[in-house]
């Protein structure tokens, strides 16, 4: 008698992909209200019948009209994907700026961005380690984005490494 373990599988979504879903849960947890239903309220799905309040549904649809997303379906689910959008959306932009301010804080590159108040130093570098974060890994992106705007020699793997992961870990 054989037992197989199997590895999980590895989940390779980009951490602003991951972001994401994590975003869309919490600002779109009526997407997910199905998972609770009982047996009479999965029934009443399949019909077209939403089983939540409409006291609910109309707080709910309110929540969503101001984010600008559309209201539910007559069955209490999503008609569209309009809010996993929004999340990506806002995902991108909070990393963007995340991965913005971890560069200039900690200066992987040491260019003195903060001494000399240089805010936009590392910009266009972090536009582009957004743009590798679909093909690559987020620690090989930021090394090949500064490999591309200095000089190979200079990219100090091990500054970059305890600079920036470290500020980027609670978004992996």
């Amino acid at each position: 008698m054989s037992i197989s373990f199997r590895q999980p599988k590895k989940d390779t979504r980009s951490p602003i992909e991951k972001w994401a879903d994590k975003l869309h849960l919490a600002e779109f947890p009526e997407e997910y209200d199905y998972t609770y239903d009982s047996k009479a309220d999965a029934e009443d799905r399949r019909r077209g019948k939403n089983p939540m309040s409409a006291e609910y549904v109309d707080r709910v649809n309110t929540k969503r009209s101001l984010r600008g997303v559309g209201p539910l379906g007559d069955d209490g689910l999503p008609t569209d994907n309009a809010s996993k959008k929004w999340a990506l959306k806002k995902a991108t932009r909070d990393f963007t700026v995340r991965l913005d301010n971890a560069l200039f804080n900690n200066d992987p590159m040491g260019t003195c961005c903060v001494r000399n108040y240089c805010t936009d130093e590392y910009a266009h570098i972090t536009h582009g380690i957004v743009a590798r974060l679909s093909n690559e890994p987020l620690h090989q992106a930021i090394l090949n984005e500064l490999t591309h705007w200095f000089d190979a020699e200079l990219v100090n793997r091990e500054k970059v490494h305890l600079a920036v992961m470290a500020t980027l870990t609670d978004l992996i």
